[in-house]
């Protein structure tokens, strides 16, 4: 008999995944229906269906795009509930839009439309929470089941997944159809099968399991400085895939539009701040407004930052060897004032709309950057991983408050950690969070 840990939880996932989707469609229904009761009474008006079919498509869409149904947030309150929270204020804010756009805030209340987010957040947060306590004794703790078959090999005292000694049980190199019908009522209902083999037994287990349609896995021993993501082919030999771009199409096409999107309004909406930014520019000292200077971009490729000019154009470091240090005497009376405040940052819009730069991603650096007078990458070999993706004009390093100059190696690896952690762990509510947190460390000590 098939062990119960053995038994695929796909199905249960998927229930819940579902089941999930559905009580997030009951919260904001009775979210604004209670909204409609305390607002007008029992005589509910004709705008609720109105406000529902608007608001419930486009929150829908929004936690599909932030991933408010994957498979992390069936067992993760807290990531179920920020993902839900970010869904919902997309919408809202999406809604506001189109109804400022097509003037009709005379149509439906506003103050029905506020009640309405308000409940709809209250009772999304109160049954995602009663959910994931639900989730979590429907599917045992784990989201998979994990089978693992040892063959010669020790038991490993902290597998936290089912471990089968496979001696006791059948041999796989010389396997017959009884051998098979075992082998299928042990393994065939998992989610995951790990083998741990001697590496003469690697190829007897790929054969047993091939014909088997579960994911199954061989432990390989001494890889582990080349940490391969998987396997392909070149001229019938086998290779080990060690890299891929850390956005799939349908991510890096979503990222791409809000960049251009969010650039453009912002170019929009800065621009009397542009302006008087140059003029005092100009006035303070003489010299160009705009500074271009080369930096590191997506696959390590070369493109020119644009910042505004904070420093006197004779002692402007183009190759960025010398990092700027408190009471800089190369910075202009304007240029510290806009280098604390962020506003140097700005011009650096065009380059998104430019496609060299994203809004949010590892801040790009000077090609002669130094820290305790050792280049970046003499520092950290990790340092080329975080070019994998664009460079943002902020990151997940500068909002953990890694800015300023790098003067010891910890400011350095700390700014790499959070590089890569940010493009392993990507996703769009991610970007989204990271832009919120951004305005609250725009002003910033380490910023000079």
């Amino acid at each position: 008999m098939v062990p119960d840990e053995a038994r695929s939880k796909r199905a249960v996932r998927l229930t819940l995944a579902v089941g999930l989707v559905l009580i997030d469609v009951a919260a904001v229904v009775l979210g604004f229906v209670t909204a409609g009761l305390t607002r007008f009474g029992i005589a509910l008006p004709d705008t609720v269906p109105v406000l529902l079919g608007a608001f419930l498509p486009v929150y829908l869409v929004s936690a599909g795009l932030t991933r408010a149904y994957s498979d992390a947030v069936i067992l993760g309150q807290r990531a179920s509930l920020l993902r839900a929270m970010g869904a919902i204020g997309i919408a809202a804010g999406v809604l506001s839009l189109v109804a400022l756009f097509l003037k009709a805030t005379d149509i439906v209340s506003r103050a029905h439309f506020a009640f309405g987010l308000f409940f709809s957040i209250t009772l999304v947060l109160m049954f995602r929470m009663i959910f994931a306590s639900y989730a979590r004794r429907q599917l045992d703790g784990t989201l998979y089941s994990v089978i693992e078959l040892r063959d010669g090999v020790p038991l490993d005292p902290g597998c936290a997944a089912l471990s089968v000694d496979t001696a006791t049980l059948f041999d796989p190199a010389n396997p017959g159809p009884a051998t098979f019908d075992r082998f299928a009522k042990l393994v065939g209902k998992a989610d995951r099968v790990v083998v741990r083999c001697g590496t003469d037994r690697r190829g007897v287990w790929a054969h047993m399991l091939q014909g088997m349609n579960v994911d199954a896995e061989i432990v390989v021993s001494g890889m582990d400085d080349i940490r391969p993501l998987g396997t392909g082919s070149h001229m019938g030999a086998v290779t080990l895939v060690v890299a891929r771009g850390p956005l799939d199409l349908r991510e890096r096409l979503t990222k791409r539009l809000f960049d251009v999107a969010f650039a453009l309004c912002s170019l929009v909406a800065l621009c009397p701040l542009m302006l008087v930014t140059a003029l005092a520019i100009k006035l303070d000292s003489p010299g160009p407004v705009f500074f271009r200077q080369p930096r590191i971009g997506r696959q390590n490729k070369l493109f020119y930052v644009l910042k505004f000019r904070s420093m006197r154009v004779d002692k402007c470091d183009v190759l960025g060897a010398a990092s700027t240090r408190r009471a800089d005497d190369r910075v202009t009376r304007v240029g510290r004032f806009i280098r604390r405040t962020s506003i140097d940052e700005l011009p650096q819009f065009i380059n998104v709309l430019l496609g060299e730069m994203s809004v949010v991603g590892p801040r790009p650096h000077a090609v002669n950057s130094k820290a305790s007078n050792r280049l970046f990458w003499d520092i950290d070999a990790r340092y080329w991983w975080r070019h994998a993706c664009r460079p943002g004009l902020t990151g997940l390093a500068q909002v953990k408050g890694y800015r300023g100059s790098t003067e010891t190696l910890s400011d350095l690896t700390n700014r790499v950690d959070a590089d890569l952690e940010y493009l392993n762990q990507w996703s769009f509510w991610t970007d989204m969070k990271i832009i919120v947190r951004t305005f609250q460390v725009m002003v910033h000590g380490n910023a000079y």
